[in-house]
């Protein structure tokens, strides 16, 4: 999608995150991931504001939806052919989730030069999460056949793959450091209640310490931990920790106070 609002308004490039689509940015209560409906999930907040709406007017927009089945790499070869419609012009890019790996892999691989990036809750170091879920790919397969086709994409999320290696290896780094990173990330995993039962809080009650990081309140936020959610090239005052989760960190008013600071210093400096 393309909002061109004004010739004289800088761009901001959207890039949403594994198996969903651009709605998040749009009208993320149109959204599910597998079978999970995020108009569930965001049911109890009191503002859901998208991220589009609070740009338009200042900033021209664009964005896409990747192929669900994608790889990084591929997904990153969608974003360099979308930036060439930029012309040359300043845009910066704002990701979420495993979008900022997509951001960092294109700009590794085709010297993209936003004028920041801006990462929401973005698994840089790989997700233990992801770990599990292919180890126990078998049975969650039966039960869920639809997550069949993001098997590839989810290994590559692994905190041991060969991607996540490759895309923090020094030489890679290097490829990336021309371009200012924040991080923008949380450490909730409050969710929705459902039947009373908020279940990642669930997870941690029942496990305890054997909980992995991204179950547990303040080490992750259901789907990265915080640990993972500051990329290498980022400084430690360009990340911004808070207490949201996965989802709500894209509709949050704090988050948006961040990226609108952002933004607005990105394109007067």
């Amino acid at each position: 999608m393309i909002i061109h609002t004004s010739e004289k308004n800088p761009w901001v490039v959207l890039i949403h995150g594994l198996g969903v689509s651009e709605k998040v940015w749009f009208n993320p209560l149109d959204e599910r991931a597998l079978f999970v409906s995020f108009k569930m999930l965001l049911k109890d907040e009191k503002n859901i504001t998208p991220f589009a709406e609070r740009l338009k007017g200042a900033y021209n927009i664009l964005s896409w939806s990747q192929d669900k089945e994608s790889t990084i790499d591929e997904a990153a070869a969608e974003l360099k052919n979308i930036s060439l419609m930029l012309n040359n012009k300043k845009f910066l890019i704002l990701a979420h989730s495993r979008g900022g790996l997509v951001a960092r892999r294109a700009i590794q691989l085709y010297n993209l030069k936003p004028m920041a990036l801006i990462c929401l809750s973005s698994p840089h170091f790989g997700s233990s999460f992801a770990d599990l879920v292919i180890k126990h790919s078998k049975w969650l397969s039966i039960m869920m056949p639809s997550l069949k086709g993001y098997l590839t994409s989810i290994e590559e999320l692994c905190t041991h793959s060969t991607f996540i290696k490759a895309l923090n290896s020094e030489d890679a780094l290097k490829k990336e450091d021309h371009v200012k990173h924040y991080d923008i990330y949380g450490n909730s995993t409050i969710y929705t209640k459902i039947w009373f039962i908020n279940i990642l809080g669930s997870v941690e009650r029942v496990l305890g310490k054997k909980a992995i990081d991204e179950w547990r309140y303040g080490l992750g936020d259901g789907f990265v931990s915080v640990k993972s959610g500051v990329s290498p090239l980022t400084p430690e005052k360009n990340a911004y920790l808070l207490p949201l989760n996965h989802l709500n960190i894209l509709i949050d008013n704090k988050t948006w106070d961040i990226v609108k600071s952002i933004l607005t210093e990105a394109f007067n400096s």
